[in-house]
């Protein structure tokens, strides 16, 4: 049995999932903050994507997901076919446009879920989630991360686990330090003096 996250905002839709991945577990979520906190928590073997939710993107979710837990299948589905391209950059494993047949999704969905899963250690995935929320908390974004099928990239340069830890540590320090009493007096006696 999988677990299966599914991402709609269109509760008969989510509901004809549901049905679907009957025997499997599945949690629905309409919007993306409810799925960015769901994979804060944890990491479903499935994600059913829409793209279209009342606070933005499917394509944020989808660029979370890469850069926190790359080896997740995922399966968009929408009925804007232009979002195909942008969401295979983001590194989608299939798409389906609506309308579309159920007995397509299910095999398309049970493919994606026999497929062998060949991504990062638990470890380099502990890792690799620490670095993303430090990185979210001093940036207010997602750091641009990509799985090759062996290793991780930042920036287009391949990363280790070492790398990330190092990494988080700096940014975790980052988002404490505050500037020193000195410092804000001296700026305060600049600001008078203007």
């Amino acid at each position: 049995m999988a677990t299966v996250l599914i991402v709609e905002d269109n509760r008969d839709i989510a509901g004809l999932y549901e049905r679907v991945f009957a025997g499997h577990q599945t949690r629905v979520v309409a919007d993306v903050p409810e799925a960015l906190s769901y994979l804060q928590q944890s990491c479903p073997d499935l994600l059913i994507l829409d793209f279209h939710l009342p606070s933005g993107s499917g394509l944020e979710v989808l660029k979370y997901l890469r850069s926190s837990f790359p080896n997740v299948s995922v399966l968009g589905i929408s009925a804007d076919d232009l979002l195909r391209e942008k969401a295979r950059q983001e590194g989608i494993d299939a798409f389906l446009i609506k309308p579309f047949r159920v007995v397509d999704l299910t095999r398309t969905a049970h493919t994606l879920l026999s497929q062998p899963k060949k991504g990062p250690s638990p470890s380099m995935l502990a890792a690799l989630q620490a670095y993303t929320q430090a990185f979210q908390r001093v940036y207010k974004c997602l750091p641009r991360g990509q799985w090759t099928g062996g290793q991780v990239l930042i920036n287009g340069e391949a990363r280790d686990e070492a790398w990330f830890r190092a990494e988080t540590h700096r940014l975790n320090n980052l988002s404490m330090a505050r500037p020193s009493r000195n410092y804000l007096h001296r700026l305060i006696d600049k600001i008078r003096n203007l």
